[in-house]
């Protein structure tokens, strides 16, 4: 099953490089969770009960056209709930959309509709779907990604063994398959809009977060 797992990780990196030029949908891809990803056996144990019941995923669109409209420059935002942890298999879960809105008008249905295609175990059920302004840059090693007044990501490649506790192994892979996923030291990670019944942010720094370039078919 490893063996099968890491062979799929060299084809869909082998299929991303050869897709950049190939016409498929590619960009810039970040999530973060209110659970550690790598971290030690007995945190992680405590975090499947409590927590990891939140997350927040944004992808950047490079290039790509889907139904007839460009997602280029296309920024989205989903913002996941559960009443159970998100990283423990096929929980029910509740999203919210933010599509930047500098492009809504011509393709939030369009982004709306890949996500349900692509991802439809991740995402769930969709309860609403609004036009935002999105801000997401990233860098060589981290990903900064805001919704003023909304929400916020800001994670960094993880300065090890420092960033970790001892005996700290990973537990969990990214939510969607992206090509050389990175492991990242979560700064900064809230949620403040009013979709849920709750709000939330994380107020320590930890290895919860991953990002990567993802591709898909149009």
């Amino acid at each position: 099953m490893r063996f099968m797992t890491i062979a799929g990780f060299i084809l869909f990196a082998a299929g991303l490089a050869y897709g950049e030029s190939a016409g498929l949908i590619v960009g810039d891809y970040v999530e973060a969770r209110s659970n550690h990803v790598y971290t030690c056996p007995c945190l992680c144990s405590s975090e499947s009960v409590t927590d990891g019941r939140e997350a927040i995923l944004a992808w950047s669109f490079d290039r790509g056209d889907y139904q007839g409209k460009s997602l280029e420059g296309v920024k989205v935002v989903v913002v996941l709930a559960s009443d159970g942890s998100l990283s423990l298999g096929d929980r029910p879960r509740r999203a919210v959309l933010y599509v930047d809105e500098a492009e809504a008008d011509v393709s939030q249905d369009a982004v709306a509709s890949l996500l349900r295609r692509e991802y439809p175990a991740v995402i769930g059920n969709i309860i609403a779907v609004h036009s935002a302004t999105i801000f997401f840059q990233k860098g060589p090693q981290e990903v900064n990604v805001r919704i003023p007044g909304i929400a916020s990501v800001h994670v960094r490649t993880p300065r090890l063994p420092e960033d970790a506790e001892l005996g700290s192994m990973v537990w969990y892979g990214p939510f969607i398959s992206v090509a050389e996923p990175t492991m990242a030291m979560t700064l900064l990670y809230e949620y403040r809009g009013s979709d849920f019944a709750n709000q939330w942010w994380r107020s320590e720094p930890g290895i919860t977060s991953y990002f990567g370039r993802f591709a898909v078919s149009p």
